[in-house]
């Protein structure tokens, strides 16, 4: 799981985001210190997660499973279609 593509890239840009606006606000070591803080926090974020996962894997049936995904779905269209009508909204405030 910590190495797929999709979370790498997600976490590049959690990294690079922080990072930004890290490097206005320190210089030098500080810079340092916040990137090693940063990448430290992933890390420690990634290998609790896939423990968690690794040790309730064994109570989740397939199930469970699948009515999550669905519902996780459900819940990303919604969230889709919220911002598309955000975004049609803005569109149309700008013209």
């Amino acid at each position: 799981m910590a190495d797929t593509p999709s979370n790498i890239v997600f976490w590049i840009g959690v990294f690079g985001t922080a990072l930004t606006t890290a490097i206005n606000n320190v210089s030098g070591y500080q810079f340092l210190l916040v990137a090693s803080g940063i990448l430290s926090g992933i890390l420690i974020h990634d290998v609790i997660l896939m423990g968690i996962i690794s040790y309730t894997r064994k109570f989740v049936n397939h199930t469970f499973t699948k009515w999550t995904s669905m519902i996780a779905g459900f819940l990303l269209i919604g969230f889709s279609l919220y911002f598309a009508f955000l975004f049609i909204g803005e569109v149309k405030h700008m013209l």
